[in-house]
């Protein structure tokens, strides 16, 4: 316990030196021992910022985001072409048509369900998740199903039976 209170009282100390003039020097060495390993590793040391894919529906979110390598995919509801509203007739024509929406916005970046790593399902009834799930299987390769998670909300968007996000993986060139 000794030994434990000396050290709590050291470190405040140290951080207190640090603020003395020392960070600069540590940053230096920090930051040019980083750009150092970077460089020699072939990592790109330049910032890569999001670039954002507006929503053909009139709603304050991007469809897509693209940050880095990797291509977020907001989360897609059901609805019919024009956004008039969800598809008729409950889960499974939802399922499909979020799969084409999916799809859509995919191909708009030069992807396809086959560049899908990740996806999480939002249900509005967990009892549905075995309709879902023959759906969702349709859609992907036997062995390549992207990880998922998967769960019952209380209450989807325009009454939705089910919503689906996605990450997908795109690298991107210099």
């Amino acid at each position: 316990m000794n030994y434990l209170s000396k050290s709590i009282l050291i470190f405040p100390v140290l951080l207190l030196g640090c603020k003395n003039g020392h960070e600069e020097n540590l940053s230096k060495f920090v930051d040019s021992d980083s750009n150092n390993q970077k460089k020699a590793a072939g990592v790109i040391t330049e910032k890569q910022f999001p670039v954002f894919t507006p929503s053909e529906l009139p709603y304050p979110f991007s469809s897509a985001v693209q940050v880095g390598d990797i291509l977020y995919l907001s989360g897609e509801l059901g609805f019919e072409r024009g956004g008039r509203g969800l598809v008729p007739g409950g889960i499974e024509p939802e399922t499909h048509r979020v799969f084409e929406r999916i799809k859509t916005t995919l191909a708009h970046h030069g992807l396809g369900l086959e560049d899908v790593f990740k996806c999480t399902v939002m249900l509005a009834d967990l009892s549905e998740w075995q309709a879902f799930n023959e759906i969702y299987s349709d859609y992907f390769d036997p062995g390549r199903y992207p990880t998922r998670s998967a769960m019952e909300v209380s209450g989807l968007a325009f009454g939705a039976r089910v919503e689906m996000e996605c990450w997908a993986y795109s690298p991107q060139t210099d």
